[in-house]
């Protein structure tokens, strides 16, 4: 089985509350946007840990974005706005880094986003092997 990336681009903006009960909200929807590829447990957990290990920063504002963007190079996640840089902590940066092929971020007006990366490659070597 390979992992089913749509040949056009799927995407969703979540905006919610910033406190900590509101999480799970994101978990659901992003949770539920990759589901539709089929991806292994293991492949969603890891990008659901690697959002979640952001969010337990400082959010910047009373409110969270969450955009993901399925497209045929991969899964793009956007979250934030966040206090300061949460991939200078070097903890999260380690843990980020593991979990997703690629993590940078952009500082705007409101704070800084974290923009998160899994390959379509790294989707179907998981769904295959």
């Amino acid at each position: 089985m390979s992992a089913a990336l749509p040949a056009t681009v799927d995407s969703i903006l979540l905006e919610f509350p910033a406190t900590t009960g509101y999480r799970n909200l994101g978990r659901l929807v992003l949770g539920g946007l990759v589901s539709r590829f089929e991806l292994p447990v293991d492949r969603v957990e890891d990008l659901l840990l690697a959002v979640e290990s952001l969010l337990a920063r400082g959010i910047s504002g009373d409110t969270v974005a969450l955009e993901a963007t399925a497209a045929s190079d991969g899964l793009h996640v956007r979250v934030g706005p966040f206090e300061g840089s949460p991939l200078a902590d070097p903890g999260v940066s380690r843990i980020v880094t593991r979990l997703v092929d690629d993590a940078a971020e952009s500082t705007g007006g409101d704070g800084t986003r974290v923009d998160l990366h899994v390959s379509a490659a790294r989707l179907a070597s998981a769904t295959n092997g």
